[in-house]
């Protein structure tokens, strides 16, 4: 083994943080969601995709990168390498495509509402939850045949595409797995948060309105219906505004790796480990965001979390399953609140 100096001591500590993070928050999005039919929307099926993504790189390539830190090289051969570094581009490329689909879930559930549950039936939900994995392996398999190829990449510490093996390879996956997905995610949230903005400043306008007593029962109805029509929750902005971070933490951790594409082609030196390897850790550590985000941000989500908690402390000590007094008093377990996303939807659509 080689020796242990204090950087590698911090980089490895760093991943295994980042790893262990990663694994237990994912994870727990996992069994939120799944234990909870009322949390089982469409939307969160595709986060729960993008958290398989962030589980698959923090399972099987983040541990074997602590490893070849710590040892200093490459000790699981060849065919390993190839392997691990397909499926590192397979996370990080689903991942991608999964907050572009994200995106385009969003865009129709609030701007193209009239036509959402036409498109995104449970079958068709389905059908592309599962292309983005299929666009994503092919997308990701070239360099298993010949076009670029997978190496070992001492500054980083793991098997990725080397890049000067083939630059027309690179310039595909900028295009088709970062700029093409994030121009879908500007457009998109651009429409939406301009519709949210128009809304915001109808359902002003018909507040300072005062429209004349109705002249019969039906128009008095309809003036409602037109009243209403541009109301939005709260929650649904708040939904969309953190599908909005996650979408930004994402570019924030990988851009840098980006970046060091170019220079690791153009630039006739190796870059100084600690960028190297920092970009690296950056972009790792975005697998442990979204769940620290989502988290954060949505009250059904902690609340089930809470009640996970409460389950597992109550199966440790061999108690019943507790809850709290205001629980009680509403006669349900905090896991059975109904996710926001359905149980606040527009007014408007009333």
């Amino acid at each position: 083994m080689a020796s242990i100096t204090i950087s590698v001591v911090i980089e490895a500590l760093l991943l295994v943080a980042i790893c262990a993070s990663s694994v237990v928050g994912n994870t727990l999005l996992f069994i939120a969601f799944l234990r909870r039919k009322k949390l089982r929307t469409i939307s969160n099926g595709y986060l729960l995709n993008l958290a398989f993504a962030d589980l698959l790189v923090s399972v099987l390539n983040m541990p074997v990168t602590v490893v070849t830190i710590i040892e200093q090289k490459w000790i699981f051969g060849e065919t390993a390498c190839n392997f691990l570094g397909f499926t590192t581009m397979l996370s990080f490329v689903s991942s991608v495509m999964s907050l572009a689909m994200i995106a385009i879930n969003r865009y129709y559930y609030v701007v193209r509402w009239k036509t959402y549950r036409s498109i995104f039936t449970p079958r068709n939900s389905v059908l592309f939850g599962a292309t983005v994995w299929f666009i994503s392996s092919a997308i990701s398999m070239p360099p298993l045949f010949g076009w670029a190829d997978y190496r070992y990449i001492p500054g980083k510490s793991y098997c990725f595409v080397f890049w000067p093996s083939d630059v027309y390879y690179m310039y595909f996956m900028l295009t088709i797995c970062f700029f093409g997905p994030l121009t879908v995610m500007s457009v998109s949230y651009f429409h939406i948060l301009k519709f949210t903005r128009r809304a915001r400043q109808r359902v002003e306008q018909h507040k300072e309105e005062r429209l004349p007593p109705p002249a019969n029962l039906e128009t008095g109805q309809e003036n409602g219906r037109k009243r209403k029509r541009f109301a939005m929750s709260p929650e649904e902005v708040k939904i969309t505004n953190t599908l909005l971070i996650v979408d930004i933490c994402f570019m924030i951790c990988w851009a840098p790796f980006a970046i060091t594409m170019f220079i690791d082609l153009y630039y006739p030196r190796p870059l100084p480990r600690a960028i190297d390897i920092g970009t690296l850790l950056l972009g790792y550590a975005n697998s442990m965001c979204n769940p620290l985000v989502y988290g954060t941000r949505n009250q059904a989500f902690r609340k089930e979390l809470r009640s996970i908690y409460i389950d597992l402390v109550s199966a440790c000590c061999g108690q019943g399953v507790v809850t709290s007094p205001e629980e009680t008093r509403n006669g349900t377990s905090a896991g059975q609140e109904v996710d926001s996303e359905l149980s606040n939807v527009y007014s408007r659509r009333v």
